[in-house]
């Protein structure tokens, strides 16, 4: 009996280890106020974020509001919309939430819909 547990152990051991090697993507830098340089420890991607148009009058007050909302190492998910350039245009959804950014940038005001 004993045995079996230690086997067990050893196995739940080995699944939590296999699944802490995986990492999520990450906020590496704002550069604008709707590009982001996002990483994931293998590659680093320049990101646009879809649907989302700023007035040029807004762009210093977006580009504050967007740095703190999406501060470097920030974990996010990305939901890819297609590629303008060779640059991938995705929905950015922050890990400690459901909502993607551009949703709240409309919300604030300080973008709108462009889709």
């Amino acid at each position: 009996m004993n045995k079996f547990f230690t086997k067990i152990l050893i196995l739940l051991a080995s699944l939590f280890w296999f699944h802490s090697g995986v990492d999520a993507a990450e906020i590496l830098q704002v550069t604008s106020s709707s590009v982001l340089l996002i990483g994931d420890h293998n590659r680093t991607y320049t990101v646009k974020l879809a649907c989302t148009e700023i007035t040029p009058d807004l762009e210093e007050e977006s580009l504050k509001w967007l740095k703190k909302q999406l501060p470097r190492h920030t974990k996010v998910n990305l939901k890819p919309k297609g590629s303008v350039n060779g640059v991938l245009v995705a929905k950015v959804i922050p890990f400690d939430s459901e909502i993607d950014i551009t949703e709240k940038y409309i919300n604030e005001g300080l973008a709108t819909n462009k889709c």
